[in-house]
């Protein structure tokens, strides 16, 4: 199965979503903020990243413009289930331009592993989901 990167500041989200990736077989990484996986990602080649949007210090999309240039090839995948002031929808716009695919929050066991499979398939195509 796929090694994954996750980041992820909510404690309880990237657990949840740890779990779920690892029950499916999956080899997860995990990343308490934008910084932290960059880190993580440096030097390391995994199969998917996953990155919340709205995050403090580096935000998903900074995130994922870094991404780009240090781990070109690599498909990411958006989450966003909004913010404070802004909605999921706003949080994902930018993300939907630049990521291989997003999810808003919350989101189902079977859509996001649906996703997925669709972005670490063997045709290595790339799907953008609304």
């Amino acid at each position: 199965m796929a090694s994954i990167l996750l980041i992820e500041d909510m404690a309880s989200v990237r657990s949840s979503l740890a779990t779920v990736l690892q029950t499916a077989g999956h080899s997860v990484t995990e990343a308490e903020d934008g910084d932290a996986g960059l880190k993580e990602a440096k030097g390391r080649r995994f199969d998917l990243i996953i990155t919340d949007i709205i995050m403090p210090n580096l935000d998903g999309s900074e995130v994922i413009m870094t991404l780009k240039q240090q781990s070109p090839g690599v498909p990411v995948l958006g989450i966003s289930g909004g913010g404070n002031s802004v909605n999921a929808e706003t949080a994902l716009l930018l993300a939907r331009e630049m990521a291989s695919a997003v999810l808003a929050k919350p989101f189902s066991r079977q859509d996001l592993l649906d996703t997925v499979t669709r972005l670490t398939g063997e045709d290595g195509a790339k799907t953008r989901v609304a």
